[in-house]
């Protein structure tokens, strides 16, 4: 699963919000391509001994981290999406988090 944000082990989000701009949003948009291109959706975890903040950079990736199966508190922030990938070492192409898939052209 993954790729998550450094930072301390509790304060997490306070971290975020002062070292990087993140905002606090009450919850993760409807839909993944709700997100700005230029913003990163990062949920923050609190699984009481620790947290953990982690990059949703996909549908699917939102949709594992807003299991509502998961009893344990979540904190969802914005953040630059550069930032994050710098911080989470993912890197992607902007266009390929929206690419359809292309129909083939084969006869």
């Amino acid at each position: 699963m993954g790729f998550h944000l450094p930072g301390p082990t509790k304060g997490k989000v306070d971290h975020l919000i002062a070292t990087c701009g993140a905002e606090r949003v009450p919850h993760p948009p409807a839909a993944f391509h709700d997100i700005p291109e230029d913003k990163a959706l990062i949920c923050v975890v609190d699984t009481v001994t620790y947290e953990t903040a982690s990059f949703c950079f996909s549908a699917a990736e939102m949709a594992l981290h807003n299991d509502s199966s998961d009893f344990r508190r979540r904190t969802w922030l914005v953040m630059d999406r550069g930032k994050a990938e710098e911080l989470s070492k993912y890197r992607t192409a902007r266009a390929e988090r929206r690419k359809e898939p292309r129909a083939s052209g084969r006869k």
